[in-house]
C-alpha cells in the first residue's frame, strides 16, 4: 500500500486529501451535535452555570449590630464581629469631655448632630437589625433617642440603657410601639434628685438630676439591678442578643 501511494499520480493525492478533510469536518460536526465523548463535571467557573438556587447561605442572613454608645471621657472604636456574627459598632461622641469624648444631645441641633452620627454608623456598617446599647452619658443619650421615637428606618429593635445619668432626657417620653427596652442600674452614680449637674461636672439634659425610678417610669420600663456594683458597663447584658433575635 505504501509503495502504491508513493507511485500514484498527483490526482490520487488530491482526492485523498479532500477525503481526509471531509472526514475531519464530519467528526467536528458530530461532536458539536452530540457533545464531547469525554465526561465533564459542571463547576461554578462555567459562566453558563447558575448556582444562585439551592440551600440558604450565611450571606443571606440579616446583618445584626449592637451600637455601643460610650460614656463621657470615652471614645468609639473600629467595628468588630463576635463569634455569633454580631457586629459591634462603636461611634465616637460629638463633643470633647473629660479628656475624651462625650455625647451632647441637647438642645435640638446638638441632638440631631449626635443622632446623625449614630445613623451614619448604622448605615455604613450595613446593619439590618440593631440594638442601641448606651453606658453612662451614652445611656442618657440612648434614652433620649428612645423617647424621640428613633428606630432608624425600623432597623433598631431595642435599647439597652446601662447606668445612665438620670437627667431630663426622658421628659415627655414617647417610645415607638414595639421597641423593647431595659434599664440596668448599679446605684454607683445615684445622686439626689434636683442636684445641679454643673456642680458635679455631669452632662445633663435639663440641667438637674431626676430620681432613677422617675427616669425608668418615663421610659416605660423597670429598674433592673446590674450585676456590677461599680460604675462599669454591663456589656454582656443578655437583652442585646434577645432583642436582636439571636
Amino acid at each position: 500500500m505504501t509503495a502504491l501511494s508513493h507511485s500514484a499520480p498527483a490526482w490520487y493525492h488530491a482526492v485523498r486529501a479532500r477525503l481526509l478533510a471531509s472526514l475531519c469536518v464530519g467528526a467536528v460536526l458530530a461532536v458539536a451535535a452530540c457533545g464531547s465523548s469525554s465526561s465533564r463535571s459542571a463547576t461554578s467557573d462555567d459562566p453558563t452555570i447558575d448556582d444562585s438556587a439551592g440551600a440558604d447561605r450565611d450571606d443571606d442572613a440579616p446583618v445584626r449590630c449592637v451600637v455601643r454608645l460610650h460614656g463621657k471621657g470615652g471614645a468609639g472604636d473600629a467595628t468588630t464581629t463576635d463569634v455569633q456574627g454580631i457586629r459591634e459598632v462603636m461611634p465616637t461622641g460629638n463633643e470633647d469631655g473629660w479628656g475624651g469624648r462625650q455625647w451632647v444631645y441637647f438642645p435640638s441641633d446638638r441632638y440631631e448632630e449626635a443622632r446623625d452620627l449614630v445613623s451614619s454608623s448604622i448605615v455604613s456598617e450595613g446593619c439590618d437589625v440593631a440594638v442601641i446599647n448606651g453606658f453612662s452619658n451614652g445611656a442618657s443619650f440612648a434614652a433620649a433617642m428612645l423617647c424621640a421615637g428613633e428606630t432608624f428606618g425600623d432597623v433598631v429593635r431595642g435599647y439597652v440603657i446601662d447606668d445612665p445619668v438620670t437627667d431630663g432626657a426622658t421628659t415627655g417620653c414617647a417610645p415607638p410601639p414595639g421597641i423593647q427596652r431595659v434599664l440596668y442600674w448599679t446605684s454607683a452614680v445615684d445622686q439626689p434628685a434636683g442636684t445641679a449637674c454643673s456642680d458635679i461636672d455631669w452632662t445633663c439634659a435639663g440641667g438637674v438630676i431626676v430620681d432613677v425610678q422617675t427616669f425608668a417610669d418615663d421610659l416605660g420600663t423597670d429598674v433592673v439591678q446590674s450585676p456590677n456594683t461599680e460604675h462599669i458597663w454591663y456589656r454582656e447584658a443578655p437583652e442585646v442578643g434577645a432583642f436582636l433575635g439571636t
